[in-house]
């Protein structure tokens, strides 16, 4: 698990937004990542930037718990994960959301 290997402060911000996030919906969620993840900005190159927020996302997921996709907003966070477990729970829901699938890799680009 990623979250094992975070240090202590990074640790308590992952479980702060677990605990908040834990139960709302996936748009939600979301949004909350994404705003939570703009310091990273701030404090990295664009590059390194872009895979500490997906660390994050990864974390929090873990911390959530690993559930089953069942909605494109949550496809969407699982694909930004780190886990190939996660990947793979969203590559799934997505091909069989075919419809959802094609509007995703056209916007987004693939996994």
């Amino acid at each position: 698990m990623l979250y094992e290997k975070l240090n202590p402060e990074m640790r308590h911000m992952v479980d702060v937004y677990a605990q908040r996030l834990a139960d709302v919906p996936w748009r939600q969620c979301s949004d909350a990542l994404a705003e939570a993840a703009r310091p990273f900005n701030d404090q990295f190159s664009e590059e390194e930037a872009h895979l500490a927020a997906r660390g994050f996302v990864t974390a929090v997921i873990e911390r959530i718990g690993t559930q089953p996709v069942a909605e494109l907003d949550q496809a969407l966070l699982y694909r930004l994960s780190l886990d190939p477990e996660h990947r793979q729970l969203a590559q799934s829901w997505l091909d069989d959301h075919p419809e959802l699938g094609a509007a995703v890799e056209q916007e987004m680009g693939p996994s």
